[in-house]
């Protein structure tokens, strides 16, 4: 296993008042890029004296688990990784921070994009709908209804501007609901950021087309998320594909012991291998270091 070549970043000129969030999805267990995201994002906010939400994203709802849920918070506490919103535990997740709670606002979004957003009846399979990953837009001028199990609902992208070609040219017309009815992940966790108040986001450098997309989104929304930073860090990868929770991905293996995943960090951003006894000298040698941190 290893971290693909580093990935290049530009960090902001100014990191007051960050408000950030660990965003894990409970659809399999965490594993080493997962761990290797958690740690940047907590050290990019705590050494910017910002606030850390955690929020679990338990928008699949086909693919949630109870038991990948409490690995999160086993994970979080392994790490001994604190933060400043968010569930505490499993039961607390399921009572009150589920995204089951914020349906409504999924919709009221959705509704407030009626005359951008058509019925698509295709799928991954259906011929010649896309072409290299990019949907052609088939159903766009159909006129379909909305019809739960056959039809999605996806934004039509107006090209007329950079982000807007650039948006059409990586995703084309994207999913904002699914066909079983359910929200997007573009779509809810842009309602979602919009709702803590995120405006930094720690991320791979695969969900870049994902970053375009919710930008964009957050523009026609009208969101103060569309003037959010961005740092894309670079993959681990395994056999020449990144780990993923869909392709079983090895599990944190809790009898590493946290310097173990502390050292990847601090050996990843060239900082003193000392540091890596605790999190806490850890955070400081970021803290000192990151004007000098040109890739991740």
């Amino acid at each position: 296993m290893k971290l693909a070549r580093k990935s290049k970043i530009t960090l902001p000129s100014s990191f007051d008042g960050i408000i950030s969030r660990i965003a894990p999805t409970p659809s399999g267990y965490l594993h080493l890029g997962n761990v290797y995201n958690f740690l940047l994002t907590y050290l990019f906010t705590r050494a910017n004296d910002g606030f850390l939400n955690l929020r679990i994203d338990d928008y699949d709802v086909s693919r949630y688990r109870r038991k990948f849920v409490q690995n999160i918070f086993d994970v979080l506490e392994f790490l001994q990784l604190d933060y400043d919103g968010g569930a505490r535990d499993l039961a607390q997740f399921e009572a009150k921070f589920s995204s089951k709670f914020r349906l409504d606002g999924y919709k009221k979004a959705l509704d407030s994009l009626r005359g951008e957003i058509y019925a698509c009846q295709c799928s991954k399979h259906t011929p010649n709908a896309y072409k290299n990953g990019i949907y052609q837009g088939l159903c766009r001028y159909k006129n379909l209804k909305f019809t739960k199990g056959l039809t999605s609902l996806k934004i039509l992208v107006d090209s007329s501007d950079e982000l807007g070609r650039d948006v059409g040219e990586n995703l084309g017309d994207f999913i904002l609901y699914k066909k079983d009815d359910t929200p997007a992940y573009n779509l809810a966790s842009v309602v979602d950021d919009e709702l803590l108040g995120v405006n930094f986001v720690v991320r791979g450098e695969d969900l870049l087309g994902c970053t375009q997309a919710q930008i964009y989104l957050s523009r026609r929304l009208g969101y103060k998320f569309q003037n959010a930073k961005f740092i894309h860090h670079a993959l681990f990868m395994d056999g020449g594909k990144k780990l993923s929770k869909s392709s079983n991905a090895p599990a944190i293996d809790f009898k590493n012991g946290a310097k173990f995943y502390y050292k990847i960090v601090a050996d990843r951003l060239s900082l003193n291998p000392l540091c890596c006894d605790k999190l806490s000298n850890l955070a400081y040698e970021f803290k000192i270091s990151q004007s000098k941190i040109q890739a991740l």
